[in-house]
């Protein structure tokens, strides 16, 4: 097998570079590494272990390497939801002794040759058939996406939880008249089918039918929010809906058209989210919310690739991260 310098030679790299790659050693950066194990797989080393100087596996790597793939870093580094969750996966590699590299990845792109050389990946914000191909053969981890089919495990919030909790609450409170405005009655596991799911099971098992207004339809911005809370807010008293659920940002939207048609929350009409968005907590009145951990998705999603690295064989699983109701004022 090729000899120390000889790796050199090929990466151009120094041999001392090369030795504290091969050992393990944490004064390299991501990108060198990288490199090095590329160039290893290419001459037919495995990459999952250390290497003696005669090119012989030595003791296993203190550390594997964790992909955190995105479509776009720099987009989601903007996205309110998805930037806290890809940089707490990223910030978990230090904790779990492992190393996170961040990848893009666009859904309809060119695989990155850098996924060969590390251990498995974290997926966020995409879920298509690049990932599938991605968990035929390596160790693929989606975030706030699963579907069984994949091949990889999911770690995903329970929206469903979360909202039947919520929902739970309004009916203590009297509500009967309940509207979603981020709702879908398809099946799956996404957000708009969580919400639906865990708002009618509360309904049906307070014995009651969710009715013809129960999925008022979907808002997914203030202003979505506020036009379609206008329709509904604008019937009549004894017709219009109690209590309106929907994501953070478009209930923000619902609280604006329920103050410009004069009704006060909560007595006249609750409002809740499902986020707990920054914005939500200086909100008049506060938003009350389902609240969303990101950062536990995003280290969780790390830690489950390293324990799938442990337990190749087990069952492609998902892992729901606890979404509580916190009550505000708006409820």
């Amino acid at each position: 097998m090729p000899s120390l310098h000889e790796i050199a030679t090929a990466t151009g790299l120094s041999p001392s570079t090369i030795s504290r790659v091969l050992r393990g050693h944490g004064d390299v950066s991501d990108s060198t590494r990288l490199q090095v194990q590329q160039e290893l797989r290419r001459l037919g080393y495995p990459t999952s272990g250390k290497f003696s100087r005669r090119g012989r596996p030595a003791k296993a790597a203190r550390q594997a390497i964790v992909a955190v793939v995105c479509n776009d870093h720099a987009e989601v580094s903007r996205n309110p939801f998805f930037a806290p969750i890809a940089a707490s996966a990223l910030a978990a590699g230090s904790e779990l002794n492992a190393r996170t590299v961040p990848l893009d990845w666009p859904d309809n792109g060119v695989r990155p040759p850098e996924l060969d050389s590390v251990n498995g990946a974290v997926f966020i914000e995409t879920a298509g058939p690049h990932v599938k191909a991605y968990a035929q053969k390596n160790v693929a981890v989606t975030v706030d996406a699963y579907h069984p089919n994949l091949g990889a495990d999911g770690v995903i919030a329970d929206y469903r939880g979360g909202v039947y909790d919520c929902v739970q609450k309004l009916l203590a409170k009297g509500h009967r008249r309940i509207a979603l405005l981020s709702a879908s009655k398809f099946a799956g596991e996404g957000f708009y089918t969580q919400v639906y799911d865990g708002a009618r099971l509360a309904m049906e098992l307070e014995g009651l039918d969710a009715g013809p207004g129960f999925v008022a339809g979907k808002a997914a911005t203030p202003t979505e929010g506020y036009a379609l809370a206008q329709q509904l807010l604008a019937k009549p008293a004894n017709e219009r809906p109690t209590a309106l659920v929907g994501s953070d940002h478009p209930m923000l939207g619902a609280l604006r058209a329920a103050h410009e048609l004069g009704l006060r929350v909560p007595q006249d009409v609750a409002i809740a989210g499902v986020d707990d968005i920054e914005l939500g907590r200086f909100s008049v009145p506060r938003l009350s919310t389902v609240r969303v951990d990101k950062e536990a998705l995003g280290r969780m999603a790390v830690e489950r690739v390293l324990w799938r690295l442990a337990h190749p064989t087990s069952p492609v699983c998902r892992i729901l991260i606890d979404c509580p109701f916190i009550e505000r004022d708006t409820c």
